[in-house]
């Protein structure tokens, strides 16, 4: 990757060393482009003078205030892009002035070409470099840590645990049994049923009264089974 950007950075130098020849005056055809624009919006603008450095430009519904000699526009366009706004160039133009002698330094070709001044040199193959004749780097031996290693992370400063149960915040409860709202089984109105009790009656054969000889019996009354035969 590190290899990948050299390249690319040593293309891109070159390339833009040979964009500033094609450069029509010394000013970049960036900045250029910029004040052409403000030139055209500066044609909307009308000017009070104060018959020394200060003007009163009205663009529209705002009114801006531009000093020449300090290069200051209330708009702060000026002072932000080092391009003289539309403002400052309706101010320079009432003074017959070039508003491209007001760009900044830092557009000029000189500058410019400072910027890509330095070159990055071609490389061989990494297959043809010379083997070092310094001590190889090893990487630190592995030293087992006592106690059991930690299996969740360091959390940072801050950070809330997000383990456990989800909270029932804004959750309504209902009750099982009557299956209302706002309540549940423990404080429903119409009462639990106890345990090991039904609320309704079971059918079924257990139910029904007992038939046939046992009928007679009572329940005080049990059935003795005769004696078996002993052997002499």
């Amino acid at each position: 990757m590190l290899e990948e950007i050299r390249v690319k950075m040593m293309k891109r130098i070159g390339q833009m060393r040979e964009f500033c020849n094609i450069w029509i005056c010394d000013i970049s055809p960036m900045a250029i482009k910029v004040l052409q624009d403000n030139t055209a919006k500066s044609m909307k603008c009308s000017i009070k003078w104060n018959s020394d450095t200060g003007y009163e430009v009205l663009h529209g519904p705002y009114r801006h205030v531009v000093d020449i000699q300090r290069q200051i526009c209330s708009c702060r366009a000026w002072m932000l892009k080092g391009i003289p706004c539309p403002h400052a160039i309706a101010a320079l133009h009432h003074r017959k002035l070039d508003p491209i002698n007001y760009i900044s330094h830092w557009y000029n070709k000189e500058t410019y070409m400072k910027t890509y001044n330095y070159f990055i040199q071609p490389v061989m193959n990494l297959k043809m470099w010379s083997e070092s004749q310094n001590i190889s780097v090893i990487p630190p031996l592995v030293r087992k840590m006592s106690g059991r290693p930690g299996k969740k992370r360091k959390k940072e400063q801050g950070e809330t645990s997000k383990t456990g149960k989800l909270s029932k915040k804004g959750i309504e409860m209902s009750c099982s049994t009557c299956h209302n709202k706002g309540h549940n089984k423990r404080n429903c109105p119409l009462g639990a049923p106890a345990s090991g009790t039904s609320s309704k009656p079971a059918d079924g054969p257990s139910s029904r009264p007992p038939s046939g000889p046992t009928a007679a019996l009572t329940s005080t009354q049990t059935i003795v089974p005769a004696a078996a035969p002993t052997s002499t």
